[in-house]
């Protein structure tokens, strides 16, 4: 998986989201809709993770916002 279809991965669901919620009004239950969307995001995140060579603690480092700035570039950013 390439760092565009990454992001793709990542932003379509999202945009999916706030399209049906706000401009369609259509979702009844959004909390369902939130979770099936950070399961993804998990999922996306694990298959990208063990393509860059992340260990899960060095993950969680580029995850959270302010530490690990070289695995958060590793992570969203590098070339496979």
């Amino acid at each position: 998986m390439n760092r565009y279809l990454f992001w793709l991965l990542m932003a379509l669901p999202w945009a999916a989201f706030v399209l049906s919620t706000y401009i369609l009004k259509d979702t009844v239950y959004p909390w369902i809709f939130i979770v099936n969307i950070l399961f993804l995001q998990v999922i996306v995140l694990n298959i990208r993770r063990k393509q860059v060579g992340l260990t899960f603690t060095e993950s969680l480092k580029a995850i959270v916002p302010g530490i690990g700035y070289y695995e958060w570039r590793r992570l969203y950013f590098a070339k496979p």
